[in-house]
């Protein structure tokens, strides 16, 4: 009877926690950018190992998305295994000025990663 228990509650758990394979191809994690590029001002590409693309827009005050700037996508749910989504900031530093912008649109993409006017170019 404790085994029947016991495995009723395995299943219990394992049916409220989010799969990690089957997120769906939207899903890129913050630990998982392969490449990136800003074509427009307050919008990301991202590109995650496994080729999937997203198309982040953006507002806030947040610039500097050149070749030589950084960023951090943070969210209320800090892991690094954690899909990036509507809601969580990029946190730029440009120029030695900090920024702040939160992800207010967030879909798939399948064009290039670097549009022929984008401002960033990967090595």
């Amino acid at each position: 009877m404790r085994k029947l228990l016991f495995v009723f509650l395995g299943l219990a758990v394992l049916g409220t926690t989010p799969a990690l394979a089957a997120d769906g191809p939207a899903c890129v994690r913050r630990n998982d950018i392969r490449d990136w590029s800003s074509p427009e001002r307050k919008l990301l590409i991202l590109e995650n190992y496994a080729h999937s693309k997203i198309k982040l827009k953006l507002t806030g005050n947040c610039s500097g998305f050149g070749v030589y700037d950084s960023f951090q996508i943070t969210g209320p749910l800090e892991g690094a295994a954690t899909c990036i989504s509507k809601g969580d900031y990029v946190r730029t530093k440009w120029a030695g000025e900090p920024g702040l912008c939160t992800i207010v649109g967030l879909e798939p993409y399948d064009g290039p990663t670097h549009p022929a006017n984008g401002r960033h170019t990967s090595y």
